[in-house]
C-alpha cells in the first residue's frame, strides 16, 4: 500500500511538470499544480502515519521545487524531519509553513511545543543592551542562529563607527531578519546615506548541486533542496519596518547568476558582505560577482561554512586559486568570519 502511494505522488510530480513545461507560469496553471499539490500533502501524510518519513520527505522535497505556497506541506517536512531526529531542522520547516500560513494552528502549536523543548545554549549580552533589544525583534524573522547574528551586529557596527567606506550586502535572505539587524544598526550607527542591498529570490532556494552536501549526505536528503527558506517579500519588509529601518534596504530579487552582475555596478565598492547561500554554485557566484568590490579591510561573514560542504568548497576552491591568503574565524562552528587584506 504504501509503494502505491509514492507511486501516485510520483505520478502527480510528473503530472504537474508536465503542466508547468506546457502551459508555463500562467495563472490557470499555477492553481492546477497547486491542486496536485495538496493531493500529494494527502498522500504524504498517508506515508507518515506508516512510518515512511524518508520517502515522504523525499517526495516533501520535489513538490518543493515548484516554488508555490501550499498549506501544509512545510508542516509535513517538519513532522518528516522530527521522525528521522531532526529537530532543528524540523523548527525552520515550521517557521517556513507559517511565514505563509500564519493562522496553521498545528505548525503553531508543534513549534511552540519544539521551542519549549529547546535548549537556549549559552546567553550572549551586550553591554549596552541594543543586541539583546534588536535580536528579540528580529529572531522570528530569521534562521541564522544567536552567535551569528551578534557577529553581524558587531562588524555592521564597527563598520559604521571605524570603516570602513562602503555599502552593505547580504546576499541570502530567506524572511529577512539578519537584514533588518543590518538596517536597524546603519539607522542607529550609520550615516543617512548607508544603505544595504539585500539579495534573494524570496521563494526559495535553487536546486542544490551534487556538492551540496552535509557529513556525506544530500542535501535533499537531508530535507533542504530547491524552494525550501522560503518567505515573500513582504517578510523582508515586514521585518525592517519593525526596527523602522525600511529606507536604508534595497532588495534584490532573482538568482544570483542573474541580479549580481546586472548590480554590482550600482553596488560600489563594500564593506560589509554577508554571504547566506547555502549551495556551492551560489556561494561561487557571490565571490565571483562581488569580491573583488569588498574593499580592502571590509568584513566578510560566510554563514553555511561549517555546516554546507559545497558552501566550504566553493569558499576555498574561489580563494586558492586567487592565490589569496585567508584568515578565517570561526563563529560557532558554523559560521566564518573573515576581513580583507
Amino acid at each position: 500500500m504504501s509503494r502505491e502511494i509514492v507511486h501516485n505522488v510520483d505520478r502527480l510530480l510528473v503530472a504537474g511538470r508536465r503542466l508547468l513545461s506546457v502551459a508555463g507560469e500562467s495563472k490557470e496553471a499555477r492553481k492546477s499544480i497547486c491542486g496536485l499539490l495538496n493531493d500529494i500533502c494527502g498522500h504524504c501524510q498517508e506515508l507518515l502515519q506508516t512510518g515512511m518519513a524518508r520517502e515522504c520527505l523525499q517526495l516533501v522535497i520535489k513538490a518543493k521545487a515548484f516554488r508555490l505556497p501550499v498549506q501544509n506541506l512545510d508542516l509535513i517536512r517538519a513532522m518528516a524531519l522530527l521522525l528521522l531526529g531532526q529537530a532543528p531542522s524540523a523548527v525552520e520547516a515550521l517557521k517556513e509553513e507559517l511565514r505563509y500560513f500564519p493562522d496553521n494552528a498545528s505548525a503553531n502549536a508543534l513549534l511552540m511545543e519544539l521551542t519549549q523543548m529547546a535548549s537556549s545554549g549559552p546567553c550572549i549580552v551586550d553591554g549596552s543592551g541594543e543586541f539583546e533589544e534588536l535580536h528579540a525583534v528580529v529572531k522570528p524573522y530569521t534562521m541564522v542562529g544567536e552567535q551569528r547574528l551578534r557577529a553581524i551586529y558587531t562588524h555592521a557596527k564597527r563598520v559604521c563607527r571605524e570603516g570602513p567606506e562602503g555599502v552593505f550586502v547580504e546576499c541570502g535572505v530567506a524572511a529577512g531578519g539578519s537584514s533588518a539587524l543590518i538596517a536597524a544598526v546603519l539607522k542607529r550607527h550609520g550615516k543617512s546615506t548607508a544603505r544595504l542591498f539585500s539579495f534573494d529570490t524570496f521563494d526559495g532556494l535553487p536546486s542544490p548541486g551534487l556538492e551540496d552536501r552535509h557529513g556525506g549526505m544530500h542535501a535533499e536528503e537531508a530535507g533542504w533542496g530547491g524552494g525550501t527558506c522560503a518567505a515573500p517579500l513582504e517578510s523582508l519588509l515586514s521585518a525592517t519596518s519593525s526596527l523602522g529601518a525600511a529606507e536604508f534596504v534595497t532588495p534584490v530579487q532573482g538568482f544570483f547568476e542573474d541580479t549580481l552582475p546586472r548590480m554590482r555596478g550600482v553596488i560600489g565598492p563594500i564593506a560589509f558582505l554577508h554571504m547566506d547561500g547555502d549551495w556551492y554554485k551560489s556561494t561561487l557566484d557571490i565571490l565571483t560577482n562581488l569580491y573583488d568590490q569588498v574593499v580592502p579591510g571590509g568584513y566578510v561573514q560566510v554563514d553555511d561554512y561549517g555546516y554546507w560542504e559545497g558552501c566550504r568548497k566553493a569558499l576555498h576552491e574561489f580563494t586558492s586559486g586567487r592565490c589569496i591568503d585567508l584568515a578565517l574565524h570561526s563563529i560557532d562552528g558554523i559560521g566564518v568570519w573573515f576581513t580583507k587584506r
